[in-house]
């Protein structure tokens, strides 16, 4: 496919997904007075299968980005519940029931990703909605959309989820030498009544699927319950559900149909930067393996895109992507980290070892939520283990 210039509108970033990670990378570059443009199919407010899990550092995140006022206007608009409860069961049979050191905070993403596109809208930031991306001249640096406009640019960030558009297209270019990511895995998700199902907390629930886990969350006047199913595990992933929400007692089954999509668990790409193209959020695979978080992820990895385009744009398209791969290494680092604990589950000793002894170790199991997942951490288990005997 060949576009000439003129058939273009022209913008030096277009993004390619209006989620976190895209409105992210447009409301940063936004406030350092650069031109960007985001594009989405959807038009939102749209729904977004997403457990809401907002913790300790995607908060720290956002109010950096977007400043006292807008953060609160975000949160008091999308917040559903905070819960101070964190509970992890061993099949239906409860191992640990504990007090993380702060709340934990669960937001609604409809709403939550509405906030911030318009946010991104009343800085100036221009929008396409309801269009999704037909075709890339890679080439010449133009994407064609569906509904036949096209949108000439210097950079593309690729914030376009798990089964990314652009990530397939440029796949398909011949000889790129592009790597895409690995298989995603597979979630199901419904939301629940309270009338039909009353749970406290944030409840994480093992060996309910094969090397994996199912979750429900309290979200306000819903509870949120999914699974998720990783690649090569062979089981039918939709009885499994029904079947965990029969054990949970969840009334008028009916109601609720099943929902699914792809989430990139520990797939992060070996290289999220190509030529003049950066690949933010789930379309990157950056998300946490160990519990399957992906809003700071997706909010980071795109200021980081931002940052990346605005300290090297006077320079080649190689050396934005350099310093993108620079800058998104420690999210690499954190994501690899977590595929270690992750893969631990896997092991049968292992996790037959940690059944036997959490149970006697709730405050351990408090600390380790409020540090690894909660916060930014890099130390390893033996480190975590270290400061909490020490009282650091």
């Amino acid at each position: 496919m060949a576009v000439t210039d003129t058939e273009c509108l022209k913008t030096k970033v277009l993004i390619v997904g209006g989620g976190p990670s895209g409105s992210c990378c447009g409301i940063a570059l936004q406030k350092m007075g650069i031109d960007c443009c985001i594009i989405d199919k959807a038009v939102f407010p749209r729904t977004k299968l997403c457990a809401g899990l907002f913790t300790g550092k995607s908060q720290v995140c956002l109010r950096n980005l977007l400043g006292g006022d807008a953060y609160r206007h975000v949160m008091e608009e999308s917040v559903m519940s905070r819960e101070a409860r964190f509970v992890l069961w061993n099949g239906m049979e409860k191992l640990v029931d504990c007090v993380p050191y702060d709340n934990i905070t669960l937001v609604d993403r409809r709403a939550f990703d509405a906030c911030l596109i318009e946010y991104y809208k009343s800085i100036g930031g221009l929008l396409y909605e309801g269009v999704g991306v037909k075709d890339i001249d890679f080439r010449n640096r133009c994407a064609v959309l569906a509904d036949g406009r096209c949108v000439q640019y210097e950079y593309l960030v690729a914030a376009d989820g798990a089964n990314s558009r652009v990530e397939h297209l440029l796949a398909n270019e011949p000889a790129t030498g592009f790597a895409r990511k690995k298989t995603s895995s597979l979630c199901l998700e419904v939301n629940v009544e309270r009338c039909d199902l009353d749970f406290e907390g944030v409840n994480i629930f093992f060996d309910i699927v094969p090397d994996s886990y199912a979750w429900v969350f309290s979200k306000g006047e819903k509870v949120c319950i999914g699974l998720v199913k990783l690649p090569g595990r062979e089981f039918d992933v939709n009885a499994a559900m029904l079947d965990f929400m029969r054990r949970l007692g969840v009334k008028n089954l009916d109601k609720y149909p099943l929902r699914g999509a792809m989430l990139p668990f520990g797939n992060v790409m070996s290289n999220p930067a190509y030529d003049s193209i950066l690949f933010v959020g789930d379309a990157g695979g950056f998300v946490e393996p160990l519990t399957g978080e992906g809003i700071y992820y997706a909010m980071q990895s795109g200021w980081y895109a931002a940052e990346s385009i605005a300290a090297v744009s006077d320079k080649s398209a190689k050396d934005v992507c350099k310093e993108y791969r620079k800058r998104s290494s420690c999210l690499v680092r954190l994501i690899r980290n977590g595929g270690q604990y992750q893969h631990w589950l896997e092991i049968r000793c292992l996790r037959n070892f940690f059944f036997k002894h959490a149970p006697r170790n709730a405050r351990f199991i408090s600390h380790f939520y409020s540090t690894r997942i909660d916060k930014v951490c890099f130390d390893g288990f033996m480190k975590i283990v270290y400061k909490y005997k020490v009282g650091l």
